[in-house]
């Protein structure tokens, strides 16, 4: 009997060690092109600003928001809105957060410069979390944030 319940416990440790190693970032592809920082959007600073400014407040919530430093920061927020469970989380998965520092210049012409900072945080066994660093992540999340701004300047 004691044979048979540490067998049931070693598979049982084994298929969550084995399975424990997900993450909410396995959407994204792992050949993503490195996206650049900076982007020239044609519109202007006011424009460019109200844009992301509406794109992020869908999805976040504001630390600062300076319009005349030019500057925007976001609160963390899970990625994709993509949780693991406790128990994925628990056995080696993380959870990836993320948030944005973006700041804006205007680069003459009528046009506005915009740079993007992605800060990466993985959630890992409940309570363990630390700032790591993926520039496919930071790529993909780039090119969303920017992608979603040149939409709402149409």
């Amino acid at each position: 009997m004691r044979l048979t319940q540490w067998k049931f416990y070693v598979s049982t440790v084994l298929f969550f060690a084995i399975s424990g190693c997900a993450s909410n970032i396995e959407h994204i592809p792992p050949t993503q092109v490195p996206i650049s920082k900076n982007k020239v959007f044609s519109g202007s600073f006011d424009q460019v600003w109200s844009a992301a400014q509406r794109v992020l407040s869908e999805e976040t919530t504001f630390k600062i928001l300076d319009k005349s430093s030019g500057i925007m920061v976001t609160e963390l927020k899970t990625i994709d809105a993509k949780e693991l469970s406790l128990a994925q989380t628990y056995f080696l998965g993380k959870t990836y957060k993320s948030s944005y520092t973006v700041n804006f210049s205007q680069a003459g012409g009528g046009k506005t410069d915009v740079k993007v900072n992605v800060k990466l945080q993985a959630v890992q066994a409940v309570l363990l979390s630390r700032e790591e660093s993926n520039e496919n992540v930071e790529s993909y999340l780039r090119q969303q944030l920017f992608d979603k701004v040149a939409a709402n300047l149409k």
